[in-house]
């Protein structure tokens, strides 16, 4: 009799044993999916650039005012150092993007009398761009951010005549303004790797400035999946005139940078 109910008992066992494993088989798709993390609404990208410019317009201390026609290379062979970078973090539809740009330029000449050796000038330059930023549709490859914020900018120059005949002396000067600022940002997906962006804001509003504006278009290249390079044209203009002190100029040229985005 052992031997006759052993199949059976076997076979039961089998089918129980089948029936947990296709049981638990069922169940482990759903455990998994349960298990994976929901992706982070957070996100931040990062943009060290290069902004090779040309500046015309005029500046003026008072009575005294100066037209002023700087070429690209002018700005190369004056330029001791500078900082350029776009940093920007992001929840959701939301988003905070700084913009900042730190240089130093320095020149210098003989003097046409032998009163002064020579004369020196020196300029230092920070611009700081900061918005807060709200994505207002996106529709396929394309995508427009609502910014509006502030655009901060320093202006300190110091003129040093060496001595000659007469002892040296020198002159600062520094001015630093505040404007309002608001604007568009684009982003079109051209192909899988290339992408357009192109962005303008325009402030001032006569709380400091008459006017202040800025301008970019550009083409992005995907390189990795959290990286591109950027390459495009930018523009910059100011119309101040706020104690006694005028910047009346267009900062214009290309823009050469790379973005990694988290």
């Amino acid at each position: 009799m052992f031997r006759g109910r052993f199949p059976f008992r076997a076979l039961a066992a089998a089918v129980l044993v089948a029936g947990t494993a296709l049981q638990a088989g069922e169940q482990a798709p759903a455990e998994a999916v349960e298990a994976t993390p929901a992706a982070s609404p957070w996100w931040f990208r990062v943009a060290p650039y290069v902004w090779v410019t040309s500046t015309q317009g005029n500046v003026g201390l008072g009575r005294i005012g100066a037209d002023v026609d700087v070429s690209m290379g002018d700005t190369l062979s004056t330029l001791q150092g500078a900082l350029m970078f776009v940093a920007e973090a992001g929840y959701g539809d939301w988003s905070i993007e700084n913009d900042v740009i730190l240089a130093r330029l320095e020149s210098s000449a003989d003097t046409p009398l032998p009163l002064f050796g020579q004369v020196k000038s020196t300029l230092g330059q920070v611009i700081w761009t900061s918005y807060l930023g709200r994505r207002l549709f996106e529709a396929g490859p394309f995508s427009m951010d609502l910014q509006a914020g502030f655009r901060l900018i320093n202006l300190s120059e110091e003129i040093e005549l060496t001595p000659g005949l007469l002892r040296g002396r020198s002159r600062s000067l520094s001015r630093t303004w505040i404007d309002p600022v608001i604007g568009l940002r684009t982003r079109t997906q051209l192909t899988r790797w290339l992408f357009l962006p192109v962005r303008g804001d325009i402030g001032g509003f006569g709380a400091n400035s008459e006017l202040t504006w800025q301008a970019f278009a550009g083409l992005g290249a995907q390189m990795t999946r959290w990286g591109a390079i950027l390459v495009g044209y930018r523009a910059l203009g100011y119309n101040y005139d706020q104690a006694g002190f005028e910047y009346n100029v267009v900062t214009h040229g290309p823009v050469i940078g790379f973005e990694c985005k988290f």
